[in-house]
């Protein structure tokens, strides 16, 4: 009978969980420090001084392609809120 020398296995969950908890904690990392919470208050400073703003303009203003994830965000902290005024959305802000 041959026995497999014990050590570090290969292939198996247990080796690889510890890279896995090493590039969580590097993702969570990246979150913390990146442009997301400026790029959200910039977007909500915007909404603030011209209510009724259209996404497009939002993407023109803050030099983006897509702003929809930091428009929902902003939506569910329940900072703005959107309209439907025809075939446009507009987003104002939520007054407190």
């Amino acid at each position: 009978m041959n026995r497999k020398p014990q050590g570090r296995r290969t292939g198996t969950k247990a080796a690889r969980a510890p890279k896995a908890i090493k590039h969580r904690a590097q993702s969570v990392k990246s979150t913390r420090q990146g442009r997301g919470g400026g790029e959200l208050e910039k977007m909500l400073s915007l909404i603030r001084a011209h209510p009724g703003i259209r996404p497009s303009e939002l993407n023109r203003r803050l030099n983006r392609d897509q702003s929809d994830a930091l428009r929902n965000t902003l939506i569910k902290r329940g900072l703005i809120r959107k309209e439907k005024d025809g075939s446009a959305m507009r987003y104002y802000p939520v007054d407190r």
